[in-house]
């Protein structure tokens, strides 16, 4: 058992946590909260340190301890943490000023009342009850019928409709014919068939996953100028519809559709249903990517489920299938989904932003998507989740 840190070492850890993205981001758990807070917090649970799941283990007890607070405090602490979709800022300070704006009180009114609330906060922590810090892979979660939950790997199977001999196709955008390198065409004597796709990267780690978790599913991959197939079990479209023409198909029974600009601008999103709301990548005023948006639709035909992994760039493509395959958050959003469209259709749109290289994969848990709309089959679409207000919001601080 890790030896409880002191209560100066928790309020330090919360106090550099809260700063920045807070828990919006929540790979800075990892430095933001020092070593044997870290250990504390996890006692109990296993994964591989500083992996996905040691992030996902850190970002649930903070929830739930969260959830402990009293609701005069608990609001601060959601504030700080960046949990309050109304009061989504990139930092601290414009999170206070925008909760006193709304509680129409002194910005040090609201400072000193966090404070205050961290301090309860890191009680809790440390004196929290094993409820806190039993593992679910320990202690499997019942129904209210004592029935055993599915673990992660067969809510996510279930998700995606893999079932034991079934087929699985994934049509991959294609890079048009004249930006193609010599040798993506079969007659080169180097003849690369790859090498005309266009979302490789998603291509691969999709394949990967799938491979993972139903290695008794035979996934065939296609591009679209390769695929005439209708009888497919689960469709994966791969890339936006300006270089996938699978996915134009698609796009008259969608509420939304992607502007199609010349190579080298941005394909920003827009939402007919609300007002022509048009989203787009995030960039610095240096021309470097701050964020992507990821378009994650199903929706089913004629008794094919079909998944459309889309973004206005590669990064939203991949953030999209990272969103619902990843092994630390996948069944964790997969459930946030369901629990909110059940089996109906859905798109789901949330940010993603590339870290050091690495693709920052969505956590629906804790920080909600920008939107989320369903349909029952041959119904209409409604808006679910709209927090659409946070990335226009970050535009004006851009």
């Amino acid at each position: 058992m890790p030896v409880p840190p002191s209560a100066d070492q928790m309020k330090d850890s919360l106090k550099r946590l809260r700063r920045g993205q807070g828990l919006a981001r929540p790979t800075t758990l990892l430095t933001a909260i020092d070593d044997p807070v870290q250990a504390y917090l996890s006692r109990g649970y296993e994964f591989e340190p500083r992996s996905a799941g040691h992030v996902e283990c850190l970002a649930r007890v903070l929830r739930r301890t969260i959830e402990q607070l009293s609701d005069s405090e608990r609001i601060y602490v959601e504030v700080d943490f960046n949990l309050r979709p109304d009061h989504r800022y990139s930092t601290l300070t414009d999170r206070q000023e925008s909760l006193a704006q709304q509680l129409k009180c002194a910005v040090k009114t609201v400072r000193r009342r966090s404070d205050y609330a961290l301090e309860t906060l890191a009680y809790l922590l440390l004196t929290g009850s094993s409820s806190l810090t039993n593992p679910p892979q320990l202690q499997p979660e019942r129904s209210a019928h004592g029935a055993e939950q599915p673990n992660a790997e067969e809510s996510i199977n279930r998700f995606w409709g893999l079932k034991r001999g079934g087929g699985v196709d994934i049509v991959c955008s294609e890079i048009p014919p004249e930006e193609r390198p010599d040798y993506a065409s079969p007659h080169d004597r180097n003849y690369l068939r790859y090498a005309k796709f266009a979302d490789l990267d998603t291509l691969i780690f999709v394949r990967t996953r799938l491979a993972q978790l139903a290695p008794h599913v035979v996934v065939r991959d296609f591009a679209p100028s390769e695929y005439f197939g209708t009888h497919a079990d689960v469709l994966v479209v791969i890339g936006g519809p300006p270089w996938n023409a699978k996915y134009r198909e698609f796009l008259p029974q969608l509420p939304f559709r992607f502007d199609s600009h010349p190579l080298g601008e941005d394909d920003p999103l827009v939402v007919p249903n609300l007002d022509n709301l048009t989203l787009a990548p995030r960039w610095t005023p240096g021309g470097e990517l701050i964020e992507d948006l990821a378009v994650l639709t199903r929706i089913t035909v004629q008794g094919t489920t079909v998944f459309l992994l889309g973004g206005c760039l590669t990064l939203g493509v991949l953030g999209a299938a990272r969103c619902l395959l990843d092994a630390g958050r996948g069944s964790t959003n997969a459930d946030y989904i369901t629990g909110r469209a059940g089996d109906d259709d859905f798109v789901v749109v949330t940010e993603t932003r590339r870290v050091g290289g690495l693709t920052d994969v969505a956590d629906l848990a804790v920080v909600e998507p920008l939107l989320l709309m369903s349909r029952p089959y041959g119904g209409h679409w409604k808006v679910v989740v709209d927090n659409t207000v946070r990335f226009t919001r970050h535009r004006q601080y851009s």
